[in-house]
């Protein structure tokens, strides 16, 4: 079988590793690299949310690096361009992995985009952190490299259930969802919550993301007469259906799943969205009771982004999750003191950490285990504001 050139050279000098490709931290000299690939949107309709989630990523290492978080490492991070789509997260962790020779891999946004980088990543043996898609199985379906740092959409979608039916009184539902695997997941699971709890869907709609015009659909819940509507739709999509739906003046309260973020929806449809009180799920939101934690986030955080985008940009749990990504492969391999892909998956499996927005801990699928994490609803007020339900 022919070796591997770097296999070849470490022989020839009478070493196990080389510069540049640590195995683990067995010098006590300078601390040896890790490159990390992180995958984000940064172009396209969600680089909203990528460009600022790289910088939480970019002061994660920093902190590492500056306070020895990761024992005798180092981080390097290099960004791929995953634009949410899979295509592009495909070839940016080939990129990634071929050519950057990263160690790591960090990303994406959108789930069917993590879904192919995260196949990649298994087949190349890379150790992958997915924090920020919901969809099902991720890590399951992926292999034993991936690991999926945030709740799944079942998890959420029964705490929805719950929260929904202790802050609204409803007998009859309406289920709108995006024909892709995230909303489909959802869709599967909200309507496994509802059959549970006795709740009756009287209208049950996936949407194709390309198909702006919602009129259809909405005379269609008129004609059924939910008790309340609940949608899983991408940000751009949800602000299209708020509008029409404001527009035809239906009174039947509007819930929907997490995505569209908060304060940028608000700017795009908060008087809509505030007219109708639309109710939807959050992982976090800047309130002054927040976590010493997250709020030690948020005060660094914040101006950094500012500065570097020139605009204000509020802290979504987006940035959060990326930042602790970053935190949780710095203590896996403190704690492994190895970067060998093998080593370094067995210490991740084995985490428990405490980072910014919640508890890291695996099952045994290698999904965060939910109840290390909070859970709330937020409502748009007529000001355009942002509120937690109580």
């Amino acid at each position: 079988m022919k070796q591997p050139l770097y296999a070849v050279l470490a022989a020839i000098l009478g070493c196990s590793t080389l510069p540049g490709m640590p195995a683990s931290a067995q010098s006590t000299g300078s601390p040896a690299t890790v490159k990390i690939g992180v995958i984000l949107p940064l172009t396209g309709n969600t680089a909203w949310g990528g460009r600022p989630a790289k910088i939480a990523a970019e002061m994660a290492a920093e902190e590492v690096n500056a306070g020895g978080l990761a024992g005798n490492y180092k981080f390097e991070l290099i960004f791929g361009d995953g634009a949410c789509e899979p295509r592009a997260s495909y070839a940016a962790a080939d990129k990634l992995i071929s050519q950057d020779r990263v160690q790591v891999l960090i990303g994406e946004w959108c789930s069917s985009a993590s879904v192919a980088a995260a196949q990649l990543a298994s087949d190349a043996k890379i150790p992958m952190l997915v924090q920020i898609s919901t969809a099902d199985n991720i890590a399951k379906n992926a292999g034993p490299y991936v690991f999926q740092t945030i709740m799944q959409n079942r998890e959420i979608q029964d705490r929805e259930a719950d929260l929904l039916l202790e802050k609204f009184k409803f007998k009859t539902a309406a289920i709108l969802v995006e024909n892709n695997d995230f909303g489909l997941s959802f869709r599967e699971n909200i309507l496994k919550a509802f059959e549970k709890k006795g709740i009756k869907v009287v209208l049950n709609v996936p949407q194709d993301r390309s198909d702006t015009n919602w009129y259809s659909i909405i005379t269609q819940i008129q004609g059924s007469a939910p008790d309340i509507v609940v949608a899983s739709v991408s940000a751009g999509q949800a602000a299209n259906f708020v509008k029409q739906y404001a527009e035809s003046n239906l009174s039947i309260p509007l819930f929907f799943d997490y995505p569209p973020p908060p304060y940028i929806f608000e700017k795009q449809v908060g008087q809509q969205a505030g007219k109708l009180g639309l109710v939807r799920g959050a992982f976090f939101l800047k309130n002054p009771s927040m976590p010493p934690r997250e709020a030690k986030f948020v005060a660094k955080f914040e101006p950094r982004v500012e500065q570097a985008l020139h605009e204000k940009h509020p802290t979504v749990h987006w940035d959060i999750v990326t930042y602790d990504a970053v935190m949780l492969v710095a203590d896996s391999l403190k704690r492994s003191a190895s970067a060998k892909p093998g080593d370094l998956a067995k210490a991740l499996a084995g985490a428990d950490f405490q980072g910014v927005l919640g508890r890291y801990r695996f099952d045994g699928d290698r999904g965060v285990m939910p109840e290390g994490f909070d859970f709330a609803f937020i409502r748009t007020t007529p000001t355009g504001d942002l509120e937690v339900v109580k």
